[in-house]
């Protein structure tokens, strides 16, 4: 089985531009994102939410990215 590669800042980078896009395109998504994860969800549990509440693969993962950007900015 091939060993996956961390490319970290291409992820921190993707991240962010998830995060940029939604706060352009769907503030509120964002602003809901940001009081889910001050509760303590994970990126990975939003993004199955979301999956399973909207049916749409690219805008869960979306939301798991822009969950990620905000967790490492409290780091």
């Amino acid at each position: 089985m091939k060993q996956r590669t961390s490319m970290q800042s291409l992820q921190l980078a993707l991240d962010a531009e998830s995060f940029e896009w939604l706060a352009a395109n769907n503030p509120d998504v964002l602003q809901a994102i940001e009081r889910e994860v001050a509760v303590g969800h994970r990126p990975k549990a939003i993004r199955t939410f979301v999956l399973l509440q909207t049916g749409r693969l690219e805008i869960a993962m979306r939301c798991e990215q822009v969950a990620r950007h905000i967790l490492a900015a409290q780091r």
